[in-house]
C-alpha cells in the first residue's frame, strides 16, 4: 500500500513539473524572443523580409508576425493579379530575418552624412545598416529587400533591390493606425513594386497600385506597363 501511494505521488509531481515547465515555457516564448540574425541559406532570387530592432528598442514578436502575414498577403495577390500564374518567391526556412542594430532609433532618421533630400535619409541609413548586418550575404542581384524598422522615418521608400518602411508600418500592420490593415500591406506592395523595376504611372491611375491604389489593397491593379516589367523580371518565376 506504501509503495503504491509513493508511485502515485511521484507520478503526480513528475506530472506537475512537466505541466509547470510547458507552461513557462509557452509563457516565456513571446515575452524573451530571440533574433534569427541572417538567415543562413535563402533561396536564390528570392524576397527576403528583414526586421531590424534599435540597439534602444526590444523585438517585438507581433511585429515579426504581422512582417510574415503581410508577404505571405502579398505573395498570391501578385500571382493573381499579374495573371501569368508568376510571382515572388520568399524563404520558407526563415520568413522573417530580425536583427538588432547598434544604433538607436533615432539614428535612422537623421542624416547621418547623408545628402539630397532629407524625406530619404532614412532609406539610405535603413539600407546601410541591412548591409552592415547581413554582411556578405547582402546581395541584390540575388535578393531583394524588404526591410522594416522599428524607428521613425518621413516615409517608406523603394528603389531597385531594396525597400525600408519606418515605424508607422509596423504599427499599421498590427492595427495601431487608422487606417485598415490592408492598406499598410498594400503600403509594402507599392514598395516593393519599385523595388521590383515598377515606376509611378504617367497616367496617375487612382486603381493602380503603383499610383495611390495601394490605399484601397486588395481592390488595386496592375497596369499593362506594370505587367510587362514584371513578366521580364528575373524574381517572377
Amino acid at each position: 500500500m506504501k509503495t503504491s501511494f509513493k508511485t502515485f505521488a511521484l507520478g503526480l509531481l513528475i506530472l506537475f513539473c512537466l505541466i509547470s515547465c510547458s507552461k513557462n515555457s509557452d509563457e516565456m516564448d513571446p515575452e524573451n524572443p530571440t533574433f534569427t540574425g541572417p538567415n543562413p541559406s535563402p533561396a536564390n532570387l528570392s524576397v527576403r523580409v528583414i526586421y531590424i530592432v534599435p540597439s534602444d528598442r526590444s523585438l517585438n514578436k507581433a511585429y515579426t508576425d504581422a512582417a510574415g502575414n503581410c508577404i505571405t498577403q502579398l505573395t498570391p495577390w501578385y500571382k493573381n493579379t499579374l495573371g501569368s500564374n508568376k510571382t515572388f518567391h520568399i524563404n520558407g526556412n526563415m520568413l522573417v530575418e530580425t536583427m538588432q542594430s547598434s544604433h538607436p532609433a533615432a539614428w535612422f532618421n537623421a542624416q547621418n552624412g547623408n545628402t539630397g533630400d532629407a524625406q530619404f535619409y532614412f532609406y539610405s541609413n535603413a539600407k546601410n545598416d541591412a548591409k552592415a548586418l547581413l554582411g556578405s550575404s547582402y546581395d541584390e542581384t540575388k535578393y531583394i529587400y524588404l526591410t522594416y524598422v522599428d524607428a521613425a522615418g518621413t516615409t517608406g521608400a523603394g528603389a531597385a533591390g531594396f525597400t525600408a518602411m519606418p515605424e508607422n508600418d509596423l504599427k499599421g500592420l498590427t492595427g495601431q493606425m487608422t487606417e485598415a490593415v490592408p492598406r499598410w500591406i498594400g503600403g509594402a506592395g507599392h514598395e516593393l513594386g519599385h523595388a521590383f523595376g515598377m515606376p509611378h504611372p504617367a497616367n496617375e491611375n487612382p486603381q493602380a497600385l503603383m499610383w495611390t491604389g495601394y490605399t484601397i489593397y486588395p481592390n488595386c491593379i496592375l497596369q499593362d506597363n506594370d505587367k510587362a516589367i514584371l513578366n521580364a523580371s528575373k524574381f517572377f518565376y
